[in-house]
């Protein structure tokens, strides 16, 4: 459970976090499709900062070779409305990355870029260009839609000492927007973006060629797949069905 001190610094952090600026930065020409930049953020509709930090989020998902994924954290719940897309598995996810290292306390917005620990401090102006700079992933997975519903996932590389989590995220794409009628953002018109509905952790990876068939996302529903070297550690490899 958290403890109140938490949950004040919480507020005390979110109160002076920058947000992300719209497209200022020329976009890496070596991102793309295949070789994409995960972009992740953790946010929620009772978290003030995270009005304008989800508006400009849009601006990153736009981007070519860019897979940005949007979390609802229900940690801001009690602070008088429910935000309709948290769930407790995505407060999960940020805390990984917390533990691994890439933050010292769960906060909102919290952007990471294929996955941590960097313990990047984004302003701004600096989320753009931290997408346009970095390196997209190496590893290539395959996604091949079936019928009935499957999709077939294919991924090959060498043997690994650990085995290597693999993620079937799926998601509202495009742009939702909310009303808030409650707590700290009431009267906000609030955007979200590419919004997370479930988590799936799939079968490790052990290196060598991986194939598996799973069901694939409900109708209007986008899926990503991401594989990642332990609980919030970097991301090897990433794809998404095109929506």
């Amino acid at each position: 459970m958290m403890m109140i001190p938490a949950l004040l610094a919480l507020s005390l952090i979110a109160a002076d976090v920058h947000y992300p600026a719209g497209i200022g930065e020329t976009p890496n020409p070596d991102h793309s499709e295949d070789r994409p930049v995960v972009v992740e953020l953790f946010t929620s509709q009772g978290c003030p900062p995270c009005v304008e930090a989800n508006r400009r989020f849009g601006d990153i998902a736009a981007r070519d070779g860019v897979i940005a994924l949007s979390y609802g954290v229900d940690y801001w719940d009690m602070f008088g409305w429910e935000d309709q897309f948290a769930q407790p598995a995505f407060a999960d996810r940020q805390k990984d990355y917390i533990r691994a290292g890439e933050a010292n306390r769960v906060f909102t917005p919290h952007f990471v870029i294929n996955g941590g620990p960097e313990r990047l401090r984004f302003t701004r102006d600096d989320v753009p260009g931290r997408v346009a700079r970095t390196l997209p992933l190496s590893g290539i997975i395959s996604l091949t839609p079936l019928s009935g519903g499957q999709v077939q996932l294919e991924l090959e590389g060498p043997v690994r000492a650990s085995p290597a989590e693999v993620w079937a995220i799926t998601y509202r794409p495009g742009l939702i927007v909310v009303p808030i009628e409650g707590g700290r953002n009431e009267g906000a018109q609030m955007e979200h973006h590419n919004t997370v509905a479930s988590l799936e952790r799939l079968e490790d990876w052990h290196g060598g060629d991986y194939s598996l068939e799973f069901a694939g996302p409900a109708e209007d529903f986008g899926l990503a797949v991401l594989v990642q070297d332990g609980p919030g550690g970097r991301l090897l490899a990433a794809s998404r069905l095109r929506d």
